[in-house]
């Protein structure tokens, strides 16, 4: 096992970095109050208008939502190319958390990055063991949209 391997992404631990500077900036306000309801697809909708205009907050938080997906985000698909699209674009903005995310795709590899996200917001990859999982969730494991 090489060095990056045995390192594990505490992407928890990067989303509330990202949560934080999101929070604090005022041009994402109702995006964020949006967020704080759990209206995910209300907040995504914003974000993407201000992360399109090319806001590194913004996009580094996309980049979460659609790494995430489903498992925290009830509505919002997880799709691993637009968060790594996302996480690249907040990098050159210069969002430390989306910097290391884009680090560890690229370093890592999307299924390594995929398995270390699953392991810390998917209570059956904590399992370890896709037998215990109901058939109905082994048949949608893997949702449209998702890398």
């Amino acid at each position: 096992m090489n060095a990056t391997q045995a390192t594990p992404i505490s992407v928890p631990a990067l989303l509330a970095l990202a949560l934080k500077a999101a929070r604090s900036d005022g041009g994402l306000e109702d995006a964020m109050t949006a967020y704080d309801q759990g209206s995910y697809l209300e907040a995504e909708a914003m974000l993407l208008v201000a992360g399109h205009a090319g806001h590194p907050n913004a996009q580094e938080l996309l980049g979460f939502m659609y790494a995430i997906g489903p498992d925290l985000y009830p509505g919002i698909w997880r799709s691993l190319t637009a968060a790594r699209s996302w996480f690249e674009r907040a990098a050159r903005g210069g969002r430390p958390a989306a910097q290391y995310m884009h680090i560890a795709f690229t370093r890592r590899g999307t299924l390594e990055v995929r398995a270390e996200i699953m392991a810390c917001f998917n209570p059956m990859a904590l399992a370890g063991d896709v037998r215990q999982a109901p058939a109905a969730n082994l048949a949608t494991s893997a949702p449209p949209g998702e890398d």
